[in-house]
This record gives C-alpha cells, sequence and structure tokens, in this order.
C-alpha cells in the first residue's frame, strides 16, 4: 500500500483524499482576518515547531489564554482530520481571534487573503532543506498509513525518485517553493529556514516576535526560545491530546539526510535541484 492509494491530484498537485474539491473551491474567498497569523509551508519543513513557538509568543503577550494544541485544533485549513466532522476552514470561520491558520496549500491554491494579503495578517513560512524535508516525508507518510490502519511498502529507493519528480504529498517541491518565496518582499511575509532556527533559535524567536509586533522583554524572549528547543517541543506534541500531533516530530535534525541516500541518489538530488532552484535566491543548508 502507497500514500497513492489514499491521495489524488487536482491542477498537478498531490493532495490527501481529507482534502476535497468542494473545499478548494470555496478557498479562495476563505475571509483572512486582520490579526490572523498564517502559517503556509510545505509538509515537514518545521511546520508544528513554528506554531508551537508562536502559541508560546502569543501567551506570553497575554493574547491568548489557549494551549497551542487549542489554537490548532482544527488542523489543516484545508483538510478534514481524520477526528473532526468537518474541515479546518469551517471550524476556523467560528474561532475567536487571534486565529492560527495553517495551510500546505501552494499559493495558487490559497485563499487570497494570503496570497494577496491586505491590512495587517501576518503569513510566516518556515523553510527545509530538500533532502531533509524528503526524508522526513517519507517517514511521515508510513504514520499517517500506520494511523489508518494500512501498511506502506513504498522504498526510499522509488520515494525519492517520487520526490523529485514531484509525486509526493503537495508536490512538486520547487514549485511549492517557488511559489510563496515570489512574496518575499511583501512586509506581510517572514521566511524562516529550519536550518537557521536548529543554529540559533534565540534570534529566530527574536526575529518572529519583531514581526508578530509584539513587545517582549528579554527575559521572557529567552524564556520562550529555551522552552522551544526541539527536544522540548517533541516532548510536548509527544504528549499531546491530539492523535495527528503525537507522530508529527521524528529527530529534527540537520543532515538526517545521509542516513538515507546512497552517494548515487544523493548526487541525482543535486542535479535535480541545481537545475529547479539554482538562481532563485533561496539558499539552503544541507548540514
Amino acid at each position: 500500500m502507497s500514500i497513492e492509494k489514499i491521495s489524488w491530484e487536482y491542477k498537478g498537485i498531490t493532495l490527501l483524499q481529507n482534502v476535497t474539491k468542494e473545499t478548494l473551491d470555496v478557498m479562495p474567498n476563505f475571509q483572512i482576518r486582520d490579526d490572523d497569523i498564517v502559517v503556509a509551508s510545505f509538509p515537514k519543513t518545521g511546520t508544528n515547531w513554528l506554531l508551537d513557538i508562536i502559541g508560546k509568543i502569543l501567551r506570553a503577550a497575554g493574547k491568548t489564554d489557549s494551549s497551542t494544541d487549542s489554537l490548532i485544533a482544527p488542523g489543516l485549513l484545508e483538510a478534514k482530520l481524520p477526528t473532526a466532522t468537518q474541515p479546518g476552514y469551517v471550524t476556523l470561520a467560528d474561532m475567536p481571534s487571534p486565529r492560527l491558520v495553517v495551510t500546505h496549500l501552494p499559493i495558487q491554491l490559497a485563499p487570497n487573503g494570503i496570497s494577496k494579503p491586505q491590512n495587517k495578517v501576518k503569513i510566516l513560512v518556515p523553510m527545509r532543506n530538500p533532502k531533509d524535508t524528503a526524508v522526513s516525508l517519507f517517514h511521515f507518510g508510513k504514520k499517517i498509513l500506520e494511523l489508518m490502519g494500512m501498511t506502506d511498502d513504498v522504498p526510499w529507493e522509488e520515494f525519492a525518485h517520487n520526490f523529485t519528480n514531484g509525486k509526493v504529498l503537495y508536490g512538486p517541491f520547487e514549485d511549492h517553493v517557488l511559489g510563496w518565496w515570489q512574496m518575499r518582499d511583501d512586509p506581510h511575509f517572514l521566511f524562516l529556514k529550519y536550518e537557521d532556527m536548529k543554529k540559533d533559535l534565540l534570534s529566530a524567536v527574536k526575529t518572529i516576535v519583531a514581526f508578530l509586533e509584539f513587545n517582549l522583554d528579554e527575559p521572557t524572549i529567552k524564556g520562550i526560545a529555551e522552552a522551544s528547543t526541539f527536544t522540548n517541543m517533541k516532548a510536548d506534541m509527544d504528549n499531546s491530546k491530539l492523535a495527528e500531533r503525537q507522530m508529527i516530530a521524528r529527530k529534527g535534525i540537520i543532515g538526517d539526510w545521509k542516513n538515507m541516500f546512497t552517494p548515487d541518489q544523493s548526487k541525482a538530488f543535486d542535479a535535480w535541484y541545481e537545475e529547479k532552484l539554482a538562481g532563485t535566491g533561496i539558499m539552503f543548508d544541507f548540514e
């Protein structure tokens, strides 16, 4: 059984079946509020780590008393969680502000309020080197099928080939990343590299706080950074009441791809990367 058995394709994008055409049809007109905080990302690029940090910042700034679990309970904007009765956007529409809006949609399928932002909405885009992203997505796909009572028998070699050919969830990776990257000069957007966050989390938290325009003192920011290390975040997620969150965090390291890629696979991936992303201004750290 492979992930293909529970996915479908829409305008060249591979999506799980819990993202329906009916939902995608209404996405452009989903109302984004002025005080929404949006995280728009390709899967397995640090989404939940970033959400955990934002949740801590919101609580420290006195903007909410809600736990991060509660803030992101609707799940992805476009999807219906296995435990839910309706898609995320329906639940979000009734939630009080400030809302955390999370999507893996490429820019061309996202709500107009995100792809063409106005007023004060804040949109954060985490990015991660594609080799580690591919490895993380490979393992995550197995967990998704396991959660559904199925087994994923697709070998790594086949998955790596599929990744560079765009045949993975929300792929092609390069189209997804470049679609959002075109917004890098728009002041509504903040782009964050997973590798930079791993190397200097305190600076990343300071950047996020400043972008969200919250006034937090230095000790508070340091406390958030210390509580938001990947190890601490993974412990929180492993103890989450949401089954979907319990299976998200794995290793969270830079360079884990070296444990999966053969030299030939790495060389092929490098050639694909050079062809698709060279000269775009996106620079990833691979170790």
